[in-house]
């Protein structure tokens, strides 16, 4: 039982002594420290460096501090890419098209990864961003051959110099806090075991599988930490890495098609606030998922779909074909064309046939690309409709044209750079390099390498006109403004501008459909409360009634009108109809009659009280309807007539018939004789109701305010407001509806010739400013526009900037198109607020495309196995 330890000691021993050097010299969790996102940019730049350093066969003493001065070099670099995760698969348009059309040779030739060779010559070179970026990529997936190498060049004496150059970044990787950083921490060390597995195997099948499951796991990563655009670039890149894989890609077809449904169910809306088109780009990849997971393994299909899913994400095309079969492009496809194997050639391909068409691409490549027709006329003219039609292609075949746009616009002093097709340019020096491949025998001697070599400072050269071009727009002085800065100031200018036509517009529907005076909110409730009374509305009889002779127009007042309805008074402000007041039912009352003169005389003084109905109407369609009726009786007597005594004439409410007739009269026969027996009279009104109306509406005893205070006033009769208050409510939903109409239209419609609306007018500035504000992001900052989610989301996104599109969007969602403005202008400021957030460098320096750094890869890959 003794020998038990004894034996597991020995054991122990000879396993340390059996193990690689740099198993023991590489701390732990350095690995991790380049998938982990507090420290992974630190960790790839020294890796990187370690890769330049190791290229440079530099000495050994001072290693260290040699690698931290390589990875500071890269900085300008880092801040040239911005903060986003660099995709390999953005630049490879050229290799999809290549793929797709498979006339250089089978498919399935290897995904086009960088390669590591020629770092150091790379940190040399000015405007080599790019292609750095992409080296950092690669360098995470080969940090553990890396730093076996660095370790074995150092030697066992140097092992602690190399667990205190990683000591820092380890301290910080332990440090790292957060909700999830467990979670986190697992996952970076889970993708460091997949490094150390993808370093120690080598089959191919074995390496693709390797490099899927880390894919797999930096797309679901992202998932969960909302990083969606890039999930969908990892998806991307997974499946065109599996078109390679001849035969063994479906189980792994399958599982990302698995993974994709889920994204779907569970996170489209959220992709529509990155990219509207996302969705779309999200069921392309669930098609060439299913294509390679289906039996046979449809991997020609697949790559159709990913060439699609390119122009979408990066192009911001429908499809590639919308570019491709550009009639326009009708010369380049001629040379290409011209430069595929025949396929009746029986044997070898015959040098002079190869030298020609190397010959002609490389010609087309150094000077035919530059065309008016492939990059548009950077000389106009630039006038707003002109721009409109050029905006309606793809903006690299624009490039020339867009850039002297913005020259005009912004008024400056600056040379547009001189354009070349950049999308051009990268096929044709992917199908150069594919060409070169079929017999590289014969692409070899200085002159050939010169050619290279001429291409590549042909592109570098571009980006170095770009650069001062940029630099040149962004202005002098402390107040520098790149020109995303100054688009966007242009643009809230405008959405300024749609601001004030929309108030005018609005105003003048107001005015158009609402009676003066009024106040009514048309998007208000239907019991909404209104100070709103009709003007010049008098108080006259009613029609085909009963007035007792009184015909006067009485004034009214506001008090008196507040007793209709609130929901009569909105109805008549928006013109469904039209207030009323009369007077009707003019009687008098509470009657009495007495003798005049004598008793015996036959003639009677008659009092009453004067009593009336003030009827309130609503008038619609042709017919009154009574909203009210109060009557009024008056609170003194007054004598009113003087006519034969007749117990007839009392029992007559008016009886202003009798005006002015004649009534006989006789006096008892022992009446002494100092008058007439018989005494004619006329009957008389001492007073009449229309006397008493004017004498007593606003003066004398204010009848009028005793409506409104109720003095001696009864409610004879009210209509219910129910139904007009539901009337009320659809007919503001009508002018409301009809009132977006008006406004919206000229916001979505664009001008036609001629037009001169000032608010179609107005939002052509607003939509113009969005659009080119976005091409020249695709130009000068393509991998922001790209992969950075933050800026994308304001310019793709359902809360973009405001375009006409968007105006459809926020109509169909119920927003009011005054509100659209000022959401234009937070949408605008969240714009510059994220990219204020970007470096500095980038901003006033910009990028060069993706596909220009594939290319320059290639091409510098070639020169390498050129060079003897």
């Amino acid at each position: 039982m003794k020998s038990g330890p004894t034996s597991a000691c020995l054991w122990l021993v000879v396993a340390i002594l059996a193990a690689p050097s740099q198993a023991r010299s590489l701390p732990e969790d350095v690995l991790a420290l380049h998938w982990h996102p507090a420290t992974a940019e630190a960790a790839r730049n020294r890796t990187l460096a370690a890769a330049a350093w190791l290229e440079r066969e530099a000495e050994v003493d001072g290693w260290g501090q040699a690698v931290d001065t390589l990875a500071l070099r890269l900085q300008p670099s880092i801040d040239r890419i911005g903060p986003v995760r660099v995709s390999l698969v953005d630049g490879l348009m050229a290799w999809l098209v290549g793929q797709r059309e498979v006339n250089l040779g089978p498919a399935g030739t290897g995904f086009p990864a960088p390669e590591l060779a020629g770092v150091a010559d790379l940190l040399e070179r000015d405007h080599a961003a790019g292609e750095v970026a992409r080296l950092r990529v690669v360098a995470a997936y080969r940090a553990h051959d890396i730093w076996r190498r660095v370790a074995d060049a150092l030697g066992e004496e140097e092992t602690d110099s190399l667990a205190a150059f990683w000591a820092p970044l380890l301290e910080q990787f332990e440090a790292a806090g957060g909700e999830e950083a467990e979670a986190v921490a697992g996952h970076a060390r889970e993708q460091a075991g997949r490094v150390r597995e993808l370093s120690d195997t080598e089959s191919p099948i074995a390496r693709a599988r390797v490099l899927d499951d880390m894919l797999r796991a930096e797309a679901a990563q992202a998932q969960q930490t909302g990083q969606l655009l890039d999930a969908l670039w990892l998806a991307f890149e997974a499946l065109a890495r599996l078109t390679q894989i001849d035969g063994s890609a479906s189980e792994m077809a399958a599982e990302w098609a698995d993974w994709l449904e889920t994204l779907e169910s569970e996170q489209r809306g959220a992709l529509r606030l990155i990219d509207i088109d996302l969705p779309v780009v999200l069921a392309l990849l669930g098609d060439a998922a299913d294509a390679m997971a289906a039996p046979g393994e449809a991997s020609r299909s697949a790559i159709v779909e990913l060439a699609d899913i390119y122009a979408r994400l990066a192009l911001f095309a429908p499809d590639l074909a919308f570019y491709l079969d550009q009639p326009v492009r009708e010369p380049v496809r001629g040379v290409v064309s011209a430069c595929n194997p025949d396929p009746l050639l029986v044997g070898p391909l015959p040098r002079d046939v190869f030298e020609r068409c190397a010959r002609s691409l490389e010609q087309t490549l150094a000077g035919e690309l530059g065309s008016e027709e492939l990059v548009g006329g950077a000389q106009g003219p630039f006038a707003a409709e002109f721009l409109r039609r050029e905006l309606g292609l793809i903006s690299w075949q624009r490039a020339a044209y867009l850039d002297g746009h913005l020259n005009w616009l912004l008024e400056t002093q600056c040379q547009p750079p001189e354009w070349i097709n950049v999308l051009e340019w990268s096929l044709l020096a992917h199908h150069l390099v594919r060409w070169v491949s079929q017999r590289p025998v014969f692409f070899t001697g200085s002159g050939w390498r010169d050619t290279v070599d001429r291409l590549s400072v042909q592109m570098r050269g571009q980006a170095a006109a770009h650069v001062e071009w940029l630099d040149c727009l962004t202005g002098r002085g402390s107040q520098r403004r790149d020109p995303v800065m100054r688009l966007l100031s242009l643009h809230r200018g405008a959405l300024a501008e749609v601001d004030r036509r929309l108030s005018q517009a609005r105003d003048a529907f107001y005015e158009a459909s609402t009676r003066p005076g009024a106040d009514v909110d048309l998007d208000g409730p239907p019991d909404q409360v209104t100070a709103y009374r009709p003007q010049d509305l008098v108080v006259g009889p009613c029609p085909s009634s009963n007035t007792c002779g009184a015909k006067i127009e009485l004034p009214a007042s506001r008090a008196l009108l507040g007793q209709f309805p609130n929901a009569f008074l909105l109805a008549d402000q928006v013109g469904m109809g039209e207030l009323g007041l009369c007077y009707e039912q003019v009687r008098w009352v509470e009657r009495s009659m007495e003798p005049a003169r004598r008793r015996a005389s036959g003639v009677a003084n008659y009092h009453g009280r004067l009593s009336f109905d003030l009827v309130g109407t609503f008038r619609r369609g042709g017919e009154n309807q009574t909203v009210f009726r109060d009557r009024l009786t008056d609170g003194e007597t007054h004598q009113y007539l003087f006519a034969a005594e007749d117990e007839a004439l009392l029992a007559s409410d008016c009886p202003i018939g009798m005006v002015g007739k004649s009534v006989a009269s006789s006096l008892p026969d022992d009446q002494p004789g100092l008058v007439p027996n018989r005494l004619t009279y006329f009957t008389s009104t001492p007073t009449t109701a229309e006397a008493e109306l004017l004498a007593n509406w606003d003066r004398g005893a204010e009848w009028r305010d005793w409506f409104v205070t109720g003095r001696r006033v009864a409610r004879v009769e009210s209509a219910d407001s129910t139904d007009m208050e539901r009337a009320v409510q659809a007919e503001l939903a009508d002018l409301v509806a009809r009132r977006e109409r008006q406004l919206v239209a000229p916001l979505i419609n664009p001008p036609r010739a001629g037009d001169e609306d000032p608010l179609v007018m107005a939002m052509a500035g607003v939509a113009d400013s969005a659009a080119l504000l976005r091409r020249v992001l695709e130009l000068h900052y393509p991998r922001i526009v790209r992969q950075h989610a933050p800026v994308r989301a304001l310019l793709t996104g359902e809360e973009g900037l405001i375009t006409r599109d968007r105006v459809r969007f926020l109509r169909d969602a119920g927003m009011a198109a005054s509100r659209m403005p000022e959401l234009g202008m937070e949408r605008a400021e969240r714009l510059l607020n994220a990219w204020l957030e970007l470096p500095e460098r980038l901003r006033e320096q910009g990028q060069r495309a993706p596909e220009v750094d594939f290319s320059l890869e290639r091409l510098s890959a070639l020169q390498r196995r050129m060079t003897p």
